[in-house]
């Protein structure tokens, strides 16, 4: 029940990262709801768990974006890999009252780091295959960027809620039985 729940939580993060969040904001400011689910997923399950539902969700990424397959897979694992590592130094649920600073901080680092990754696989895509279309995200960090590493950010507290939850209410459920 806990994976099924998982997967549809990273189905309706899809919709609302290719389909709904472009109707509210501007196209450079749109938050990335694949980061806050791996830094929530990193955070909760650790990488062994994680990995699986981290690729999921990465040719999800990939599906809807223009990009070769695999360039966004490679990104998250990259973010997950990193937020382990960091994990092990940090133990983010030691910390009670740094914990939201922690998960806020991670989360805004996760998504610079994301596309910075995105924009250098690009970059070795275009020099290693003559085929392959000049996609670039062109990133400038202004105002728009910033915002959008904000709104990223400030998305982690609904996506870490739910992925917190899943374990305990599949344990509810399967009690009852």
């Amino acid at each position: 029940m806990k994976n099924f729940n998982l997967f549809l939580l990273i189905l309706v993060l899809f919709i609302f990262q290719f389909s709904i969040l472009g109707v509210f904001f501007q196209s450079g400011r749109i938050p990335n709801l694949f980061v806050a689910l791996v830094v929530s997923l990193a955070i909760i399950f650790g990488f062994e768990k994680s990995l699986p539902w981290v690729v999921f969700a990465g040719f999800l990424s990939d599906a809807g974006s223009t990009w070769l397959f695999g360039s966004g897979i490679l990104a998250l694992v990259i973010i997950l890999w990193l937020i382990d590592k960091v994990k092990a130094i940090a133990e983010f649920r030691s910390k009670r009252y740094l914990f939201a600073f922690l998960l806020f901080l991670t989360t805004g680092v996760s998504s610079v780091a994301f596309d910075i990754s995105i924009e250098l696989i690009l970059k070795a895509e275009k020099l290693f295959s003559l085929g392959v279309s000049s996609a670039s995200l062109n990133l400038s960090f202004g105002t728009d960027y910033t915002l959008k590493t904000a709104y990223t950010a400030l998305s982690v507290i609904a996506v870490y809620f739910f992925v917190r939850k899943i374990p305990k209410r599949s344990n509810i459920i399967l009690a009852r039985k």
